[in-house]
């Protein structure tokens, strides 16, 4: 568990710029009253929040599922298209015909896989990317 943060000298300093703005004898009337108040509650909701790292994590991996269902669903309106699908076939087709692009796709999936090319045997026409 996250250790408590010591709040006394951002309190200290936020009461001297209080006195030196205070036009109401502190009373809590004035705008520089009210606005040190605001920035002191806006300061200890900024330090509450940043000490939950639990809750940091929790709003990653909710933004996560979010972004994956919304790229889900669009994966699907995609594929249902047949226009696109037809492109993609033929794409996909003219790639593979082609036997330099073909090698590099060998390539690139050898490495997606977790082999490098010393690893794989390819050949070392390929340029490491760096």
């Amino acid at each position: 568990m996250a250790q408590p943060v010591d709040l006394s000298g951002l309190h200290r300093e936020l009461d001297g710029l209080k006195r030196q703005l205070c036009h109401c004898e502190s009373r809590g009337e004035c705008l520089g009253c009210k606005g040190m108040e605001m920035v002191r509650q806006q300061a200890e909701a900024v330090i509450a929040a940043a000490s939950q790292p639990v809750l940091l994590q929790v709003a990653q991996e909710a933004a996560t599922r979010d972004m994956l269902t919304q790229f889900g669903a669009m994966q699907e309106r995609l594929l249902a298209d047949p226009e696109i699908q037809r492109a993609a076939e033929t794409m996909q087709s003219q790639l593979l015909q082609d036997p330099e692009a073909r090698h590099l796709l060998e390539e690139l999936m050898r490495r997606f896989q977790g082999g490098g090319p010393e690893e794989t045997g390819a050949a070392d026409d390929i340029p490491p990317r760096g």
